[in-house]
């Protein structure tokens, strides 16, 4: 008679398959621990246990994932013992090995970049390779590859002696009835596990939080799950997932907060100026914080610094979104990111909306874009093609000798060819100027001012190259016979985790400035609560030209403008005002970062931006 422990061999097998992929996962959360040691170190060890404890429950769920097909042969091979070869079973770990591992690799270095657990957001940057390389390539590649192989075998290894070693005991070709009704019950009650437990809802990512702090939360998300969620549900949804309030509420407080009168402080004589040149300069990663700070008594930002005292300054002003295509959209089309998608990604979508260089085209502006890359990079190309533009300059467009960055040409040699351009395009004209150059690898193609290989010094150190060449471009603006009509609006893509300050905040506040020779103000701060968006409106307004199809953005500069800010980041947002905001996730559905007194109401006003803008996007 067959004995029992026979009977379950299977079970036994596939259960201890299993935990080794779970047991795996807490090991993962462990290297995420110790990887962000600096961060980590901030929490009570018993905090960091915790992590552990909530996170079980998403590594079990998609251990689980990973052992349905198992199950499958098991069934299999009670009829085909062939089935339960262990080659099958190491063939099968083998392929699924590398990817998780792939994911959980990228997932460090995502976290140290944008401070947030990898989804598939990253993959859109495949799409242009050069680029994504430029991104990583200031890496210790030679390394992370060395232990990225060492750990994939050493791991696999284990698993492979673990399937010799326990498949033989599965291979019993007696009682085949009861076997096949116990590996179906069996089967059958991996969907607990699977959906992470016996509530209604299944496991997401907020089943996991258990904290007001949220890198404790992000630690307990298993990245691998995180990251096929993610590409799940950005196969083309059309669900409003940040539906918080009823319609009729969200549009009552959205109303309230755009409105605006047409009244406004004017800072260009337009009876003298009527059609002023513009300069748009778009700061790679620009962040606010970077202009307050030295390093060992050097200024990081010296010539911005001292061009504010020549223009007009807005001071509480914030980025739209955490990627250059999300800040690219926000400028020029005053439209808000999305917490987790990009407009510009769906070109169906991104050509519906009103652009700045269409408008000024049509008023017969000369319009020109510049970037040292490629256009194509995160699929600029399509929404600036459509955008009203009428000649670009980008990566190709300069000699190969120029191309001295990773990313094609730095900014010292772009600045040579707006000038060079400028001096032959008749006024008025409309130009954009994406810069490069304080991007990963934050390389400089001038002698370093800022010791230090570490990040933020590396960072630093391009923020204060980009610095002096646009301090050097304004210079040389001033001399042409067009500065006189001439407007530069100097502003950030989006802000940086770097330097860091222990405040989320300050990672999206950038700055915002106005110079040239056609403003009848200047030397003034103003600490107007505003966002990136709300730059179209405000231009559009002072040069004379209607923005009510930028609904999103209002006018800086309305006397009666509502001042508050919205960013989103991936699925979460934040929300300030004068004197306060909050930050919120839209996982745990809780605020995680607040300065002064948050009401009910308050939430609603960013919830009702966020649920608003959100639907305006699905609907395009």
């Amino acid at each position: 008679m067959l004995k029992l422990k026979d009977l379950i061999a299977k079970i036994r097998f596939l259960f201890f398959y299993w935990l080794t992929w779970v047991l795996l996962f807490e090991a993962c959360r462990l290297l995420f621990l110790l990887y962000n040691f600096k961060e980590a170190g901030n929490y009570a060890p018993v905090s960091l246990l915790q992590t552990f404890f909530y996170g079980v429950r998403m590594d079990a769920s998609m251990a689980t994932y990973l052992v349905l097909l198992p199950c499958i042969f098991m069934i299999a091979g009670i009829f085909y013992t062939p089935v339960l070869s262990a080659k099958l079973f190491k063939i099968y770990t083998g392929i699924l090995l590398l990817p998780i591992l792939i994911i959980v690799c990228c997932d460090l270095f995502a976290f140290n970049a944008w401070g947030n657990r990898l989804d598939s957001a990253p993959l859109k940057y495949l799409t242009s390779p050069k680029e994504a390389w430029a991104s990583v390539s200031h890496l210790p590649v030679f390394w992370i590859l060395f232990f990225f192989v060492l750990g994939y075998f050493l791991i696999l290894k284990y698993f492979n002696y673990f399937i010799s070693s326990q498949l033989q005991s599965t291979k019993t070709s007696q009682h085949k009835f009861i076997q096949l009704l116990l590996l179906l019950i069996y089967t059958a009650v991996q969907i607990i596990p699977l959906r992470g437990g016996l509530q209604l809802a299944p496991i997401n990512q907020s089943s996991v939080y258990f904290s007001t702090k949220n890198f404790l939360n992000l630690t307990a998300i298993n990245v691998p799950w995180n990251f096929m969620h993610s590409l799940n549900q950005q196969s083309g949804s059309t669900e409003n997932p940040y539906k918080y309030l009823d319609n009729g509420l969200a549009h009552k407080l959205t109303d309230s907060l755009l409105f605006q009168s047409a009244e406004q402080i004017d800072i260009i004589d337009l009876e003298k100026t009527p059609a002023p040149n513009i300069i748009v300069i778009v700061w790679e990663s620009f962040i606010e914080k970077g202009t307050h700070i030295s390093r060992n008594g050097i200024e990081i930002t010296p010539g911005f610094n001292a061009l504010k005292k020549e223009g007009i300054y807005f001071s509480n002003i914030y980025c739209s979104g955490d990627r250059t295509d999300k800040g690219i959209v926000a400028v020029l089309s005053g439209y808000p990111a999305q917490p987790v998608a990009s407009i510009i990604k769906t070109p169906r979508k991104s050509a519906k909306l009103p652009t700045l260089p269409s408008i000024y085209s049509k008023n017969k502006y000369n319009s020109s874009f510049y970037y040292g890359g490629e256009l194509e990079f995160a699929n600029m190309k399509s929404y600036l093609l459509g955008s009203g533009f009428r000649r670009f300059t980008s990566k190709d467009d300069f000699e190969e000798k120029d191309q001295n960055s990773k990313w094609g040409a730095h900014d010292n040699i772009v600045k040579d060819k707006i000038l060079k351009d400028l001096s032959n395009t008749p006024s008025p004209f409309f130009v954009t100027w994406l810069t490069l150059s304080s991007h990963e690898p934050f390389e400089t193609p001038v002698k370093t001012v800022i010791k230090g290989k570490d990040d933020e010094s590396l960072f630093l150190n391009s923020l204060h190259y980009t610095d002096s060449t646009i301090y050097e471009f304004i210079q040389q603006c001033k001399l042409q016979p067009w500065w006189s009509n001439t407007i530069v609006v100097i502003t950030a893509d989006h802000g940086h985790k770097l330097p860091r300050t222990g405040k989320q905040i300050d990672d999206f506040k950038i700055p915002l400035l106005w110079l040239g020779g056609a403003l009848t103000k200047n030397g003034i701060d103003l600490p107007t609560t505003g966002s990136q968006i709300d730059i179209a409106a405000t231009l559009l307004a002072q040069t004379g030209y209607d923005h009510k199809q930028f609904k999103w953005s209002k006018n800086l500069l309305g006397n009666d403008t509502r001042q508050w800010a919205y960013f989103s980041f991936s699925n979460a947002f934040g929300f300030a005002e004068q004197g306060k905001y909050f930050i919120f996730d839209n996982i745990g559905k809780i605020v995680i970062e607040k300065n002064g007194e948050i009401s009910a109401d308050d939430l609603n006003k960013g919830k009702a931006i966020e649920q608003l803008s959100f639907a305006d996007y699905l609907e395009k």
